[in-house]
C-alpha cells in the first residue's frame, strides 16, 4: 500500500475507544480484519528505535508511527493510545521492575486544553500490565516553558531548568519515568534531574517512540 493511503488511512476518526474490543480493519493497511487495531504484518514492519542508555523506547519517531501517536496525542484517539501503550507494556516486560512508574507531567494549562495527559494514559496501562505503583501526582511541572521545537539543543535544557518538582519522596527507589515521545532528552533530563533530588537511586525513561538522531538509519 502507499504511503499516501497510509496517510488517509490515518486520518479517518475512530469514534470510540470501544472499538478496539471489536473485529476491524487495520487502520494502517486497511486490508486485513483484527482484533485490536493493527494486523501483525504491520505491526511487525513499523520502524524500531535503537536502545539507548538508561531507557526503551519502542519505535523510531517517523512515518507511520509518528502518525499514530499524533492521532493518540492531539485527536484524542484513545483506543490507538491504548494500543501503543500495549506495545509499551510488552516492550518493558524482561527490564528490571522500577519501585514506581512516574508519567512526565503537563501544565495545568495545557491539560486543560488537551484535555488529558497522553503519558500519564501510557503510564497506567504499563503500570497495570507489570504489576506496579503508577504515581500520576509524584511529578509536577511548575511552569510553561517556551516550545522546545524551536530551540537548539543547549537552549533547550536552559528553558527547563526548574520546570519538574518531585512532591513525593523516593528515597532510593528505581523509577521510571514514561512518555510517548523522546526527542533531545532535555525534558526528560530536567524531569529525571527533580526525580534525583527527591531520592530515586535510579531514572530509566520509557517512552513508545524516540526521535532519530541526525544521518540515523
Amino acid at each position: 500500500m502507499s504511503n499516501l493511503r497510509r496517510f488517509a488511512a490515518l486520518r479517518m476518526p475512530i469514534f470510540s475507544a470501544a472499538l478496539d474490543l471489536l473485529g476491524s480493519d487495520c487502520v494502517l493497511c486497511l486490508d486485513r480484519a483484527v482484533d485490536g487495531l493493527v494486523c501483525a504484518p504491520c505491526a511487525a514492519s513499523l520502524p524500531r528505535a535503537t536502545p539507548f542508555d538508561g531507557g526503551v523506547a519502542c519505535y523510531a519517531y517517523r512515518f507511520p508511527v509518528d502518525r499514530l501517536v499524533q492521532r493518540f496525542k492531539f485527536a484524542g484517539d484513545l483506543a490507538v493510545g491504548k494500543w501503543l501503550s500495549r506495545q509499551l507494556a510488552a516492550r518493558v516486560r524482561g527490564e528490571p521492575r522500577p519501585l514506581v512508574i512516574v508519567p512526565m507531567p503537563l501544565t495545568s494549562r495545557r491539560l486543560r486544553e488537551r484535555g488529558f495527559n497522553q503519558a500519564a494514559e501510557i503510564a497506567g496501562v504499563v503500570a497495570r500490565s507489570l504489576r506496579v505503583p503508577c504515581s500520576l501526582r509524584a511529578l509536577e511541572r511548575t511552569r510553561d516553558a517556551p516550545p522546545q521545537s524551536r530551540l537548539g539543543r543547549r537552549a533547550r535544557r536552559a528553558n527547563l531548568r526548574g520546570a519538574f518538582r518531585c512532591r513525593m519522596r523516593l528515597s532510593g527507589r528505581r523509577v521510571a519515568l514514561v512518555d510517548d515521545v523522546i526527542t533531545t532528552g532535555a525534558t526528560a533530563h530536567a524531569a529525571a534531574q527533580a526525580l534525583r533530588r527527591a531520592g530515586a537511586s535510579r531514572v530509566d525513561i520509557w517512552v513508545v517512540a524516540r526521535t532519530p538522531a541526525p544521518g540515523e538509519a
